[in-house]
């Protein structure tokens, strides 16, 4: 082998043995150093230990040093202030003779026990005797020592009773000894004490700088003295301490610390730095020895390496590429049992591969036609030939069905034997997709009916030219009625529900040769093969209306929709299916048009009919956009006032080819197709401002559709147009039917409180003609009822319809409510109506509906009879 490619081959293992030996190197100089580091940071602790505990020991002898002299001085005061002799010569009066001469209490105390001061003080704490550093002098206590301590001095003498006291104080920097007592008799019962408090001894030791060093060498405390900061210390020496508290203030008393854990760290330290760099020295030294080593290693080991590598390259590839492809691999015996079963088959089929080896290929696919394919291609094809099999349908464990593509060879094997090898591509989710957009295709996603496509179809299959003489096909158009309002008030996932449940009772109806189709929205269409002459289209249609106005059961309520469907039967109307479902579609348009909730079978004047009423939609719509509508009001006469009070707006349409057409006319057309509310806005928005500009103080009154309180924003519009107009809210009346609450109680009560709460007034139109009860009139908060003409008008001559208006006015009063009678055409009526005590009365004895021009008259002429110029005319 070329010596350079060798070294080139060489680098890569080297490179990895290095990094081994550099990472082995670095980890031991890191545990090396980690282990120095440790042990030197507890040799600083134990330094610093030692250095403390030398130093706590140092404090409390220097403190048993303090305590021991207190305890002298006290005794020497006890001795001199506990005697009958002191108390004799010095408290009861002043014997300087026996003081100083005799040396009772004289130069002995400086000289002997280095007492500075000796103080007599009498019950005044005035100065009788004073010796001070030895000599028998005349200077007050306060003035020698300079700072208060006699209140302290009186306070612990009070505690102890007398007994000698000692404290620390400093004066001028230095440590003063203070003890004091009350001289008193002692043991001497000769002597009687005089009465008046006593005199008071205090013995005062300075501890001078020199003292407190004696003191401190003779515990083997260096250099012991009070901490100031004039005060040099050496660099080379470690000072320590601890606070004393005295009754002047706070000191610090410090010595030169003995310094144990220098000392230690002086001697120690260096060595085991030595040590450190010796150790890290030798480590380095095998690291290089073993980096020689593993060259030479690697270097012999190269070639093995490298043709151990190339025998497993190829195996290591097929393995790699039949792990991570998406097909697993497989491999049979000439009887196409599995041999082997690439490691993707478990991730693939869900089944282990031990549960399919040695079992043959025929038995994992189910169906037929590839296994007689793959068998009778076995039998005789030759090695090197193919075969490929689709969509092969086998199951997982979990009884899940799956597909797969595959593609097989026949070999020959290492062993001379001939087998099969191939790959499987799995195809399930392909399959589903396919299977999933062909069943979109032909249904509809929510309900699960065939769409018009799976309907064309099935219409399609029989041609209806070629249908036998006494067959026919009845084409049903069902439309839901009142589906709309259940979408804007319960949301469009309640309007889902209700669309599966429609469609589950549907085909509860259905016949098996039958289809049902959602042809779009809430619109179903049912195909029905018949025989000429049956009723079953009709007994069909009773069976889907009876099921469809059934409650539809929420969590919480009942909603109820209704059905209108549309009959057209082949070859009776139609040969054609367009024509059909057009027939189909105009009888479902005349069953709406005659009340909903029925059927109608298709008739062909259902036709002209159907294009009329389109083409008077199409005109309204144009009359509204065009402003082609006018309106004309009639006034309400006010009985207590005994004046007009109230002027209700009525719509006209002045049609240009019909003349003149009356709401009646129209205003169920507006309903059906959407168009009444851009009517009633018109209405509310001509009258607001007619009133607001023509009308003065009198309230308009508008009629407004039971359909526009069961959508939302009813409320918002009445708002828009009181502000856009500036009507007040109190001049604005709305009539209702009485049946305009019947579908939704809760709703229309909603929003009758919202527009009563800013003024606005509520009246029943045309009471009694519809629903009327006693609980309607208490369920709901009316301001008024407008008594219907058909009551009215029979009063003059029927005393029962006289009975029942009675009883209708006694009901509303029971109710608080404000009582119109309408359609008062008589001054008989007039005069009845007035002595039931109405409120309000409306007709055309009062008035009739004219243009606003002509009402402006009429109300510049209003007197206080309720009869207009045109009816006393």
């Amino acid at each position: 082998m070329n010596k350079n490619v060798l070294n080139a081959a060489s680098t890569l293992p080297l490179a990895d043995s290095r990094g081994i030996v550099r990472r082995t190197l670095i980890a031991m100089i890191v545990m090396i150093s980690a282990i120095f580091v440790a042990v030197i940071v507890t040799l600083f602790s134990i330094a610093n230990t030692l250095n403390t505990q030398a130093d706590q020991q140092n404090q409390l002898l220097l403190l048993k040093a303090l305590h021991a002299r207190q305890e002298a001085i006290r005794t020497h005061l006890d001795d001199n202030a506990n005697w009958g002799e002191a108390y004799t010569n010095l408290h009861v009066h002043l014997n300087t003779n026996w003081a100083w001469d005799q040396q009772n209490l004289g130069r002995s105390l400086y000289t002997s026990f280095e007492l500075e001061g000796v103080f007599v003080l009498d019950p005044d704490d005035v100065t009788r005797y004073s010796v001070i550093s030895g000599k028998l002098v005349h200077t007050p206590f306060q003035s020698w020592l300079t700072v208060p301590v006699l209140p302290m001095l009186h306070q612990r003498l009070q505690q102890s009773g007398g007994k000698s006291v000692s404290q620390f104080a400093v004066v001028n920097n230095t440590l003063v000894l203070l003890a004091a007592a009350w001289i008193q008799t002692g043991s001497d019962d000769t002597i009687k004490p005089i009465p008046g408090p006593p005199s008071i001894m205090i013995f005062v030791d300075r501890l001078t700088p020199a003292k407190l060093r004696a003191m401190g060498q003779e515990y083997g405390v260096l250099n012991t003295h009070i901490h100031t900061h004039a005060r040099q210390v050496d660099s080379d020496k470690r000072e320590a301490g601890f606070p004393l508290s005295t009754s002047t203030g706070g000191i610090s008393i410090e010595w030169t610390s003995s310094n144990p854990g220098g000392a230690l760290l002086t001697w120690v330290l260096p060595s085991m730095v030595f040590l450190f760099f010796a150790t890290l020295f030798l480590a380095l030294a095998l690291m290089r020895h073993a980096m020689l080593r593993a060259r030479l290693n690697d270097e012999s080991t190269f070639l093995l390496e490298q043709g151990r590598l190339a025998l497993a390259a190829s195996e290591q590839r097929f393995r790699d590429v039949a792990e991570t492809t998406s097909d697993w691999i497989w491999e049979t015996d000439d009887k196409l049992c599995f041999s082997w079963i690439s490691g993707r088959f478990p991730v693939i089929t869900g089944s282990p591969q031990q549960a399919w080896l040695g079992r043959p290929l025929t038995t994992f696919l189910l169906d037929l036609q590839p296994n007689y394919r793959l068998t009778q291609w076995a039998s005789s094809a030759s090695v090197g030939s193919h075969l490929a099999l689709d969509q092969c349908l086998y199951f997982s464990p979990d009884n899940q069905p799956h597909y797969c593509n595959l593609v097989i060879k026949k070999v020959k094997k290492s062993d001379g034997r001939p087998g099969f090898r191939g790959t499987a591509t799995d195809v399930t989710q392909e399959v589903q997709t396919q299977a999933r957009v062909r069943y979109l295709s032909e249904h509809d996603e929510l309900t699960g009916l065939p769409n018009r496509v799976q309907m064309r179809q099935f219409l399609d299959r029989k041609p209806l030219k070629q249908l036998a003489h006494d067959q026919q096909i009845a084409v049903l158009t069902v439309d839901l009625d009142k589906f709309k309002p259940v979408n804007d008030l319960y949301g469009h996932s309640v309007g889902d529900k209700i669309l599966h449940d429609v469609s589950a009772r549907m085909r509860d109806c259905i016949p098996e040769n039958g289809l049902v189709t959602r042809y779009g929205g809430d619109e179903f269409i049912v195909i029905l093969p018949t025989t000429q002459g049956s009723n079953e289209p009709e007994r069909l249609s009773d069976a889907l209306l009876s099921r469809l106005t059934q409650a539809f059961h929420l969590e919480d309520t009942d909603v109820f929709i209704g059905a209108s469907i549309g009959i057209a039967i082949a070859p009776l109307h139609a040969t054609d299916a367009n024509d059909l479902l057009r027939y189909s579609d105009i009888a479902l348009y005349q069953a709406k048009h005659d009340g909903r909730n029925c059927w109608r079978l298709y008739h062909p004047s259902m036709k002209e009919q159907i294009v009329q009423r389109r083409e008077l939609e199409n005109e309204l719509r144009d009359a509204i956009h065009a402003n082609q509508l006018q309106l004309v009001y009639q006034p309400r006469y006010d009985v207590h006032s005994g004046k007009v009070a109230t002027i209700e707006a009525l719509i006209r349409w002045p049609h240009p080819r019909l003349g003149l057409l009356m709401p009646d006319q129209f205003i169920p057309l507006a309903e059906d197709t959407g168009l009444i509310f851009q009517l009633s806005d018109w209405v509310l928005a001509t009258a607001s401002q007619d009133a607001v500009e023509h009308f003065g103080t009198l309230s308009v009154a508008v009629n407004i559709s039971a359909i526009e309180f069961r959508v939302s924003g009813f409320v918002s519009r009445i708002h828009h147009v009181l502000a856009t107009s500036g009507l007040s809210p109190s001049r604005l009346e709305i009539e209702i039917s009485e049946n305009t609450a019947l579908s939704d109680p809760d709703r229309v009560t909603e929003i009758i409180l919202s527009l009563k709460s800013i003024g606005v007034r509520f009246l029943i139109d045309d009471f009694g003609a519809g629903y009327a009860s006693l609980s309607y009139l208490h369920a709901f908060p009316f301001d008024g009822i407008k008594l219907d003409k058909s009551f009215v008008i029979p009063t003059d001559t029927s005393e029962s319809a006289r009975r029942v208006v009675e009883n209708i006015v006694g009901l509303g009063k029971a109710f608080s409510l404000h009582i119109t009678a309408e359609g008062v055409e008589t001054e008989e009526q007039l005069t009845y109506f007035e002595s039931l005590d109405c409120d309000a009365l409306q007709g055309y004895f009062i008035g009739r509906p004219v243009p606003l021009g002509e009402l402006k008259q009429h109300l510049s002429m209003q007197t206080t009879s309720p009869t207009c110029p045109e009816q006393a005319d």
